[in-house]
């Protein structure tokens, strides 16, 4: 197989394989997201989906997954600085494309309360203002995770010489440092995107494909491991609930549940690479046959708008779908169907946003 069709960007050409885990991926967070939103009052008020084993399932590995491809993708920007004005571009650009949509929707959000205030007759500009900023920092916890991770590797490759030693002890300093502000999530995001980012710069260094063909031994050994693990993931597991920091609790069972956490994250993101480079294997094999053009067209482009989708997902979640929820029982049926309605408007506004040229950067576009 000719690996370079599937997964290689040579010549300029776009890689495939990042793109199709994307598009995987945030058909997984558009789910997950249905999921807890609408399946019925009753059932977001108690959170009873933190219970739910689909649920489960998709959080046990879709955020480290899209982790991992982030920082895969970010050793581009890494390799560009090769001086000083390449790397305040680079910081520049990564600033422009994570910090941007975060202040901007905020900012939405802010002129919506304060016009509700406005018609309620009790505006409180100045006390807004806190609340912006204090949103700003919680909002689009994702977008956070990719940008602090991305600070970590700039400051390390450019001025610290990719030290192992401080790498060390930062990781062991994150079972320390508060959760606050989504720390916790961010503690918890960093090893993916670092492990992203040094196993692209080490194919690269070795001058090695960026993807072998993969065995169905290794999609059956990774497959039967995550399966395994999964039996165990309860509510302790999620990041929103337990946290990460050890400070101030059973460190014990702590550290048990943050080892396992990242373990099963590695684990499920290394079953579903292996099982969708198969499959593009498979699929390169037709084409170059003759018995087929399987070209995944949909799913790319999906995971090329996957950070616009997820920030203009959430939103319709929480205005539209919210509101409309009429059930009172969950249905996986019905949350399918909410999926796809909400992707479908996601993927539509954010093509119209991203032929705006002044608007494209609110979705992460340059």
């Amino acid at each position: 197989m000719d690996t370079e069709k599937v997964s290689v960007k040579k010549s300029g050409k776009r890689e495939m394989l990042p793109d199709i885990l994307r598009g995987f991926s945030i058909i997984l967070v558009v789910l997950g997201h249905c999921i807890q939103e609408g399946s019925g009052e009753p059932y977001r008020v108690e959170s009873s989906y933190f219970r739910d084993r689909l649920y489960q399932f998709i959080y046990s590995f879709h955020m480290p997954l899209f982790m991992l491809i982030s920082g895969y993708l970010g050793w581009y920007s890494m390799k560009r600085c090769q001086n000083q004005k390449a790397r305040l571009e680079v910081l520049r650009s990564r600033a422009a494309t994570l910090l941007v949509p975060i202040f901007f929707w905020t900012a939405l959000d802010y002129a919506r309360i304060l016009i509700i205030n406005c018609v309620e007759k009790n505006p409180q500009p100045e006390a807004l203002v806190f609340v912006y900023f204090y949103n700003a920092l919680n909002n689009l916890w994702f977008l956070w995770a990719v940008w602090w991770s991305f600070l970590v590797v700039y400051v390390m490759h450019n001025f610290l010489r990719d030290n192992i030693i401080i790498y060390v002890l930062g990781f062991m300093a994150l079972f320390i440092l508060p959760d606050g502000l989504g720390m916790g999530a961010y503690k918890y995001m960093l090893p993916y995107y670092l492990t992203g980012y040094y196993v692209h710069g080490y194919m690269e260094n070795k001058g090695k494909p960026a993807q072998k063909s993969p065995r169905l031994w290794m999609i059956g050994i990774t497959g039967l491991a995550f399966a395994g693990l999964f039996i165990y993931y309860n509510e302790d597991s999620f990041i929103y609930l337990t946290g990460y920091k050890l400070v101030g609790k059973n460190a014990a069972r702590q550290l048990g549940i943050d080892i396992y956490r990242l373990v099963i994250g590695f684990v499920g993101s290394v079953f579903f690479i292996l099982v969708w480079q198969y499959i593009l294997m498979c699929a390169d094999k037709l084409n170059q046959q003759g018995n087929g053009r399987i070209q995944f067209g949909g799913l790319r482009k999906l995971g090329a708008d996957s950070m616009g989708i997820y920030i203009v997902s959430g939103y319709l979640l929480i205005f539209v779908i919210q509101r409309f929820d009429f059930i009172q029982q969950p249905s996986y049926i019905f949350n399918i169907f909410e999926t796809i309605i909400v992707l479908a408007i996601s993927w539509l506004i954010v093509g119209i946003i991203g032929k705006i040229p002044v608007l494209k950067k609110i979705i992460g576009k340059k």
